[in-house]
């Protein structure tokens, strides 16, 4: 089977630099200028809503009750606690001297977690650990790993296919047109939800997945080719499409990670990236407190313009982005964590509010669609 690193879901090695200071004023107060203001100016598409009428008109809900443990923020904090002893107890932390993304040294501390400071760069706009593990096997091959999910309960698979796994086809059918022809492979499918509905419309869909569990998982579930090989090594290349859902906030080094998917992606092909947006009404609002803010995984976060800057590093074009999210479900559960009555006018409009937070670019998840340029 290949490690982590093989599969490049995990990365490589990071240089030092431990000088942040963590009492210096959070940098979510100031932002960054130079690049990343070039980079904003370019605006979402005019198409949006005009009312809350015809926003609501399309929001649909989450059912978070069919994807989340109970008291997840307090389970999710005790798991990484016992990831943060396993790494410990393991090979330890290394130190990040540059940005993983631009190579930029220019920074400014953002927030502390479990005693590890996550940085902001400069340049591009990318968070990053100051630290991570030093063998992110530590992590991943630990019992705890996903433990707080319910990704083999049937009921959540299935919450998760319908609901999730075919909006997902239905963003690529309006994009990429028919998928009848074309080639397709997840990497880091999980337990195979998304693929089990792509395969309906994309007969030649493939997976890739590092663990042995949610392979075994998966390939009962859809019977597809689900390889454990790394993407250099993978029997089948060629691709139309590849997806990378919750993917890319787990390697170190994108550039090495991303090149890979260059290797197997067919000229003109794209590329569908789902991963968590750290410029988020949900993030501002709850800090560290954030599920996404996990620094024993989540090693990278994005933002908008640091996903731009990765697609203009390749030359591949932007077709469509947007950000959806839990915020509100997520600072309600933190009110519940904290044992704080839950805000009424939050539960009274939480999909109202929700949707705003979308359509204004601040959910706390990120999807973008790239394409390869044609030769």
């Amino acid at each position: 089977m290949a490690s982590i690193v093989d599969l490049g879901v995990m990365g490589q090695t990071a240089v030092a630099r431990n000088d942040v200071d963590p009492a210096a004023t959070p940098a979510r107060a100031r932002r960054a200028t130079g690049p990343i203001r070039a980079l904003d100016a370019n605006a979402l598409a005019s198409d949006r809503p005009e009312s809350l009428s015809a926003l609501m008109a399309t929001h649909r809900s989450v059912d978070v009750s069919k994807m989340r443990a109970a008291a997840f923020l307090d389970v999710q904090d005790q798991i990484e606690k016992v990831k943060l002893a396993a790494i410990e107890a393991g090979s330890g932390w290394k130190s990040v001297d540059a940005c993983p993304l631009c190579g930029s040294r220019s920074r400014h501390p953002e927030l502390v977690k479990h005693g590890i400071t996550l940085v902001g760069c400069d340049q591009c706009d990318l968070r990053y650990g100051a630290q991570i593990p030093a063998v992110l096997d530590d992590v991943y091959k630990n019992p705890a790993y996903a433990s707080y999910s319910k990704e083999d309960n049937d009921e959540h698979y299935n919450y998760r296919r319908e609901r999730f796994g075919r909006e997902r086809v239905q963003i690529l059918e309006r994009h990429c047109g028919s998928l009848a022809d074309k080639r397709l492979v997840d990497v880091g499918c999980g337990n195979g939800y998304f693929i089990s509905v792509a395969r309906e419309s994309c007969p030649q869909t493939f997976g890739t997945e590092f663990s042995d569990r949610m392979r075994k998982f998966a390939t009962a579930k859809t019977g597809l080719p689900i390889f454990s090989e790394g993407l250099d090594q993978l029997p089948e290349t060629g691709f139309d499409i590849v997806t990378l859902f919750d993917v890319i906030e787990h390697i170190p080094d994108p550039n090495p990670f991303m090149a890979a998917i260059d290797r197997i992606l067919n000229p003109g092909g794209y590329v569908l990236i789902y991963t968590p947006n750290f410029d988020s009404f949900g993030v501002r609002v709850m800090g560290a407190r954030h599920s996404v803010v996990d620094p024993t995984e989540h090693v990278l976060l994005y933002t908008m313009p640091s996903l731009r800057f990765l697609a203009a590093r390749f030359g591949y074009q932007i077709v469509y982005r947007e950000t959806a999210g839990l915020d509100v479900q997520s600072i309600i559960s933190m009110h519940d964590s904290t044992g704080t009555p839950r805000p009424e006018f939050l539960t009274s409009w939480t999909n109202e509010i929700q949707a705003m937070v979308n359509a204004s670019s601040c959910g706390d998840y990120a999807r973008i669609l790239l394409r390869k340029p044609a030769i």
